[in-house]
């Protein structure tokens, strides 16, 4: 049966839908993967217990190396969704520097919705401010 939003999502609903269906709601799903996202890219690795590796490193430890630090960030970024994301799957990032901001990193995500979807391919913007924090836009 396959879900438009996340068991937690579903659990702090305070209002249910009323009606149960067997068919995702794409845009819903897509949202909902957006958040998870977010909350992902937004954790740093070790702050999670449960799962060391969840989340990305933190951009203090990629200065040094910068920029060719790019790389590995890209790949840690990719590696994260791939491992804690499941309903996404052939996930590319690539970085897309901006000339015009140069204080962010700007990456583009794309991947496509996994099995219980049309196999639709997602796009995302995402945004790492100089604060380190990740912003992600469609």
């Amino acid at each position: 049966m396959p879900r438009d939003s996340s068991l937690l999502e579903r659990l702090a609903d305070q209002k249910p839908e009323a009606a149960r269906t067997t068919q995702a709601n794409e845009a819903r799903v897509v949202a909902s993967i957006q958040e998870h996202l977010v909350r992902m890219l937004n954790t740093r690795r070790g702050n999670a217990p449960v799962a060391p590796d969840y989340g990305i490193p933190d951009m203090a430890d990629l200065v040094r190396a910068f920029p060719e630090s790019i790389q590995s960030l890209e790949q840690a970024i990719r590696a994260t969704i791939e491992k804690y994301e499941p309903r996404l799957s052939s996930v590319r990032v690539k970085y897309s520097g901006s000339e015009d901001d140069v204080f962010s990193l700007h990456f583009d995500v794309t991947a496509v919705l996994g099995p219980s979807s049309s196999g639709k391919r997602v796009s995302l913007k995402t945004e790492i401010e100089s604060s380190g924090e990740v912003l992600l836009r469609s």
